[in-house]
């Protein structure tokens, strides 16, 4: 909704032309513009305030920004859930200090609050205290007065009291006078004596005590004095102690706030701070007031009544033209501008810098300046690509006085005589006009082939001049009108080591240095004697080349170089320091270099001016963003004149003024912005200025800290460093990189710590402070690690236990086999010691032989029983049963019994145990014992089956059968019952007597 202005009468017009006739005497300023290329959600800005933590909220036609001075932050009727609007038009903001919130007011929509530390909509008031629509009216205006915003516009005057967050039941419109479908309210403000100011498009001003009824109104006075019909609208109010301005549509208004009474001031003028309409007020000082009005901005002495215009820098884009709403912040004396083109801020800070480019009243542009030079106090001259300009440095006036191209050399002499060297010759310059050099100086006529680079005054008589296309060195002696050329190749002067001249430097000692590619000759043009210096780094002892400038402090020399930087050499030329972009410095290819009273040394370079002190190396950096015409220097373009500094190259050039260098001392603002954690399952942000501590989930991939440093002078140039003392005790540089990446962090509590600095190295005081506790994943949590713990305990146990039980199982097998060896082989040997002593009893009788031979046949058979169970490759089915076959058959042979045997096993099949190898081969050996002793069997089969882990031994034999539960079973059927127990086999025997109807016996096992 923009504004709609109203005709400006005769008179005022006639001071307005008179006006532009002396505004070229007004201050010209270089704006910093924000549009909706740099995020700003419109061009066409309604409001700007400052929030108690130093961000600028911005209200425009399309929503509101809060700005860092780096990035906007929008909210909008079409941003997300947490900053979206109920309309996108801001109509006006008020802040909530009490409760750190911002109330928003927007046109034909309501009013909604925003919590400043989280920057989330809170509410969204949507009815008035009739449960009426506010989108249905025209609100206009926000006012904060203790605990109760108030709200104004057309037919509308009510209260919602912040601390219950309800409306009141409030209605002011008879105690000001007017019906509440007159009244059209445009402000509303409280003065130190709680009294309430609301004013009122059409009416004029209504003035409450504390009690809310009327104590004075202001009608008569403020609209009978004005010739014209036009309608009174008030745009804007600013306090300067007791004394009330309201900018309105006929000009300042002023109004007395007394103790008991309120008294207006009547303008009794014609000045156009009171008749033209002013649209925006803001006090800069106790006695200056910034105003705009339909066409310009000012700035008024409210005392002396002294009016200043102020112009942008940038004439083709003028954004004084259209301010609607101005902000002075007194913490950086900046001041903010809201115009229809967008959002700018100045200094009102006396700049170094005052970049000159285009002309204020013409199109006359300098688009690359090769040289300039000061003729007097308001006149320079400035030599471009494509000609020679005329600057006016009061009026900003740029005249182009000549077209030849290649300006290089512009010099005066001590005489006043200013010299131009470019393509078409050498002339003096007059004023505007350019006359030939030879037609003063007939010896100069030589010189109109050459192209110069540079002149010095040598002394009162002797000029010399630097050729830049190799044509050597001139010295030109004025009191008798001769030149002398010096060249390498020349025979009568020769000027050894002379190359290309970069640059003529006359020392404060007098002597004259001429400055070449890779040396430096110091060089008497009264002799012609000479010495050449070669600066060489001591570090590679290689020479250094492209020898630009130099100039001096009292024990240094400093020279430009191209490439390597500047370097510092003492008196003799020996290298004292290289100061290079690792140093700080802006850029390594250097132009020209000046002294700034033997304290510190500027260069120019091909990305910005830098400043470096003499005593301790501290540099600060310039770069257009600061005032300099352009980032771009050039080579010869620079000269010192006085407390100036005339410099230039691509888009013209810059007076710089180094005594209005000032450090900013003060530490940026420094604030955690938000939080971002990105997990397997989404994105989640976090913002909320009073955060110390956040959880990080254990599924995150990557958690982005970003945090805002307030520092509107310079915000492009803060620079960011952190640290996380249980990572490193260093703090690491971010540069101007505003946040930080973590990825891959470790389960546990970290303290983030980041702290920040101005474009002069302030830094934060206090570092920002944030504990993070990442949790850990499920497999680094404590109750895992222990059942891990406990897992492995329990395996280990377990492994233990098994060993315990094998090692118990061989023992048992040993105390078996020992066993064994002591029942059978010890008992045979026993057998066989009782015969040998009955053979040497009676030699006679053999029989005691034949026993003794059987009882050790015996004993080795057992004996070899044992080492085949203990032998591991035997471990199979098949070996069993071929040990039982070796067994059985010769027994079977002997007692004509026919052995039929089968041993079957899948591929599956496991190793059996030496526990089971043993008891099954004495179970095979004991049945077959039995069938041949007892059964009187013909027939004897073997089945020996494995199949995954099931197992049957088999043997069945035919003959005479027996009664199961007979006591004359005997010592061999429990022998078989033992065993098959031992090795938890189950024991099958099917057997009757053959008078039972018996046909044999079977005995069989399975596991």
């Amino acid at each position: 909704m923009k504004r709609f202005h109203c005709h400006i009468t005769p008179a005022v017009l006639l001071f307005l032309l008179s006006l532009s006739a002396w505004s070229q005497g007004g201050k010209t300023v270089v704006l910093t513009k924000y549009t909706q290329s740099e995020g700003l959600s419109s061009y066409f800005i309604t409001k700007i305030i400052r929030d108690t933590y130093g961000f600028l909220w911005v209200g425009t036609q399309e929503g509101l920004n809060r700005f860092d001075g780096r990035t906007f932050d929008v909210f909008s009727k079409q941003a997300d859930e947490k900053r979206r609007l109920l309309s996108s038009y801001v109509a006006d903001l008020a802040e909530d200090t009490a409760r750190k919130q911002l109330w928003v007011l927007t046109s034909y929509g309501g009013i909604c609050s925003i919590d400043i530390n989280t920057r989330i909509v809170t509410q969204r008031i949507i009815f008035d205290r009739d449960r009426k629509p506010i989108a249905e009216k025209w609100v206009r205006c926000l006012c904060i007065h203790r605990d109760t915003l108030w709200l104004g516009g057309d037919s509308v005057l009510s209260a919602w009291n912040l601390k219950k967050n309800t409306w009141l039941n409030i209605d002011l419109t008879q105690a000001i006078g007017r019906h509440r479908g007159e009244c059209n309210i445009s402000k509303i403000t409280f003065d130190r004596y709680n009294r309430m100011w609301i004013f009122s498009d059409g009416y004029g001003v209504s003035v409450l005590n504390n009690r809310f009824t009327l104590l004075q109104s202001f009608h008569n006075e403020l609209t009978n004095r004005f010739p014209e019909n036009r309608k009174l609208r008030f745009w804007d109010l600013a306090f300067q102690q007791d004394t009330l301005y309201a900018a309105t549509s006929w000009g300042l208004r002023r109004f007395i706030a007394g103790s008991t009474t309120v008294t207006y001031m009547p303008n009794n003028t014609h000045l156009l701070t009171d008749r033209a309409e002013i649209q925006s007020i803001a006090f800069s000082t106790p006695n200056t007031l910034l105003f705009s009005t339909t066409d310009r901005f000012y700035s008024w002495n409210v005392l002396t009544r002294q009016l200043q215009p102020w112009f942008d820098y940038n004439k083709t884009d003028d954004w004084f033209s259209s301010v609607f709403q101005i902000y002075y912040d007194s913490t950086t004396q900046k001041v903010w501008i809201g115009a229809q083109r967008g959002l700018a801020g100045f200094s009102l800070q006396k700049s170094p810098f005052s970049p000159f480019s285009k002309s204020f009243n013409s199109e006359t542009t300098i688009r690359h300046a090769f040289s300039v030079l000061p003729a007097n106090a308001e006149t320079l001259y400035s030599g471009d690509e494509n000609g020679l300009y005329h600057i006016n440095t009061a009026t900003r006036e740029i005249v182009q006085i000549n077209d030849a191209s290649a300006n290089l050399m512009l010099f005066k002499d001590a005489s006043g005589n200013v010299f131009v060297s470019n393509k078409k010759g050498l002339f003096i310059i007059k004023g505007k006009t350019l006359q030939p050099a030879h037609y003063r100086f007939r010896c100069l006529q030589p010189l109109e082939s050459d192209q110069l680079s540079c002149g010095i005054q040598f002394n009162d008589s002797l000029i010399l001049f630097g050729s830049i296309i190799q044509k050597g060195l001139t010295v030109w002696n004025t009191r008798n009108n001769t030149i002398k050329t010096y060249h390498k190749d020349s025979a009568r002067n020769m000027l050894n080591d002379l190359s290309i001249i970069d640059f003529l430097y006359r020392a404060n000692n007098g002597k004259a240095f001429v400055l070449t590619e890779k040396s430096i000759i110091d060089f008497n043009p009264i002799t012609g004697n000479h010495s050449t210096y070669v600066i060489r780094d001591s570090a590679t002892d290689i020479p250094l080349s492209n020898l630009m400038d130099m100039c001096e402090t009292t024990n240094s020399y400093w020279i430009a170089t191209y490439g390597s930087g500047l370097v510092e050499t003492d008196k003799n030329f020996r290298i004292k320091k290289i100061i290079s972009t690792k140093d700080g410095i802006s850029n390594n290819c250097l132009y020209r270099v000046f002294s700034l009273h033997d304290s510190a040394v500027i260069a120019t370079s091909n990305s910005g001016l830098s400043v470096i002190t003499s005593k301790g190396y501290h540099i600060k950096n310039y770069f257009q963003s600061d005032g300099l015409h352009s980032n771009f220097f050039e080579q010869l373009c620079g000269h010192q004149s006085g407390n100036k500094i005339f410099a230039g190259g691509i888009n013209g050039f810059t007076i710089i003024e180094p005594d209005y260098f000032s450090p900013n001392n003060i530490p940026p603002k420094l604030y955690l912005d938000k939080i971002k954690i990105e997990t397997l399952s989404g994105v989640s942000d976090t913002a909320n200025f009073s955060l110390s501590q956040i959880t990080i989930p254990n599924d995150v991939l990557q958690t982005t800290i970003t945090f805002s440093a307030l520092n509107y002078s310079n915000p492009a140039r803060i620079a960011y460093a952190y640290k996380m003392a249980e990572l490193n005790s260093d703090w690491i540089d971010l540069g101007n990189q505003h946040f930080i990446n973590l990825i891959g962090l470790k389960p546990g509590k970290y303290t983030l710590l980041v702290r920040a600095a101005n474009e002069d190295g302030v830094w934060t005081t206090s570092p920002l402070q944030l504990s993070l506790i990442y949790l850990p994943k499920w497999y680094q949590t404590f109750s895992f690690k222990l059942l891990m713990i406990l897992l492995t305990a329990a395996l280990i146990w377990s492994f233990f236990r098994y060993r315990i039980m094998q090692i118990k199982k061989q023992q048992q097998i040993r105390k078996e086999i020992a066993n064994d060896l002591h029942d059978d082989i010890g008992s045979t040997l026993n057998t066989v010691k009782i015969f040998t002593h009955l053979a040497k009893r009676e030699p006679e009788n053999e029989e005691h032989l034949s026993q003794i031979e059987n009882s050790l046949t015996q004993a080795t058979l057992g004996l070899r029983d044992m080492i085949w169970v203990l032998d591991d490759s035997q471990d199979t089915i098949f070996e069993l049963m071929e040990r039982i076959k070796k067994f059985a058959v010769p027994v079977c042979q002997a007692n004509n019994i026919q052995l039929l045997s089968t041993c079957n096993a899948d591929k599956n099949s496991k190793h059996i145990s030496k526990t089971e190898k043993r008891n099954l081969l004495l179970i095979a050996k004991e049945s077959i014992n039995n069938s041949i002793k007892y059964a009187q069997c013909k027939n004897i089969q073997l089945i020996l089956e494995q199949q995954n882990d099931s197992m049957k031994l088999q043997v069945t034999y035919d003959g005479i059968g027996f009664e199961l539960n007979s006591a004359s079973s005997g010592n061999g059927l429990r022998n078989i019952r033992y065993r098959a127990a031992q090795i938890a086999y189950k024991l099958t025997i099917h057997s009757a007597p053959r008078s039972g109807g018996g046909k044999g016996t079977t005995v069989e096992l399975t596991r």
